[in-house]
């Protein structure tokens, strides 16, 4: 059977490269997993031996049930009914082969159930499963948007989201609006917060957005009345197991059918702001901030200056 990484030899330049052993040290930290986790790699070696084992995996999966359904699913593509979508049959088992080859959360620390890959051997993971069907490459590399969580995201944020995804969970990043496009600092999607409940509340529609019924969201939304710049924007984190958000329509598009493009509607939707932002604390408390912002700033000046005489 055709393995999209074992017969694409090319592909193996990007492991080859220089540069990898940099890398790998960085992204193991020392290689200090090696004592806490059985799959943790001992030191460079194993680590590029790894990569190339789980490249190998993904090559399989792509040619034995990716690639032979790719017509299929571009044939059906995604459906939507009552508010909800539907994956293509093909892209379900897509889906469930590759959350049971443990391929999901790729990047994400181990500690949360990753894998915890340099984007480089992850995004060639991304690269060979899109060579056999892009609109399931679009679906499952979207895996990639809690890399925003994990960046800006509290702690407690990531004890409670960054599992889900590990083990098979799927997202989106709702950006598009029917008058904001390219240009996102028009975004007007609604952000309130909720005093009663402690949350914030989203209102509004988004539009063109890939997997839109995905089980994770990353929203960016207008938290700041008034504003009409990005000054005003903050981003959201929207859980569909809290219910809110509907897919009115799937886009009818000229190719990559398998994608679900969806517009969203956002009705009282109950989110959570990702990590802390200025905007949800106090004024005092705000001032201090920026205060103490200037006084960094001014002393990494002062010795950079120091350090050039």
């Amino acid at each position: 059977m055709a393995n999209f990484y074992t017969d694409i030899p090319e592909l193996k330049y990007h492991l080859n490269n220089p540069m990898m052993q940099r890398i790998c040290e960085l992204k193991e930290r020392g290689y200090e997993d090696k004592d806490k986790f059985d799959y943790a790699p001992q030191d460079y070696a194993d680590a590029i031996d790894s990569y190339d084992k789980v490249l190998e995996i993904t090559g399989e999966i792509t040619g034995e049930i990716i690639a032979p359904n790719a017509e299929g699913v571009d044939e059906e593509g995604p459906h939507c009914a009552n508010g909800r979508g539907e994956y293509a049959s093909g892209t379900k088992q897509h889906l469930d082969a590759m959350v049971k080859a443990g391929l999901n959360g790729m990047t994400m620390p181990r500690r949360f159930g990753g894998l915890n890959f340099p984007i480089t051997p992850y995004t060639m993971c991304a690269e060979i499963v899109a060579a056999a069907d892009a609109g399931f490459g679009n679906i499952w590399s979207l895996q990639d948007c809690i890399e925003t969580l994990y960046e800006f995201g509290n702690e407690d944020q990531h004890s409670r989201f960054i599992p889900r995804i590990c083990a098979g969970e799927t997202m989106s990043m709702d950006l598009t609006e029917p008058d904001a496009g390219s240009d996102l600092q028009s975004v007007m999607l609604k952000a309130t917060y909720d005093e009663a409940n402690n949350c914030w509340r989203l209102n509004g529609v988004k539009r063109f957005i890939t997997n839109g019924d995905a089980d994770l969201h990353l929203v960016l939304a207008r938290s700041e009345e008034g504003t009409k710049d990005g000054r005003g924007l903050s981003m959201f984190i929207y859980d569909k197991r809290d219910g809110g958000v509907n897919v009115r329509r799937i886009e009818n598009k000229l190719g990559i059918h398998g994608s679900p493009t969806c517009e969203l509607v956002y009705k009282n939707a109950k989110c959570e702001l990702s990590g802390l932002s200025l905007i949800h604390i106090s004024e005092p408390t705000r001032q201090a901030e920026i205060s103490y912002a200037v006084f960094c700033l001014k002393k990494k000046k002062k010795k950079q200056n120091k350090n050039t005489r």
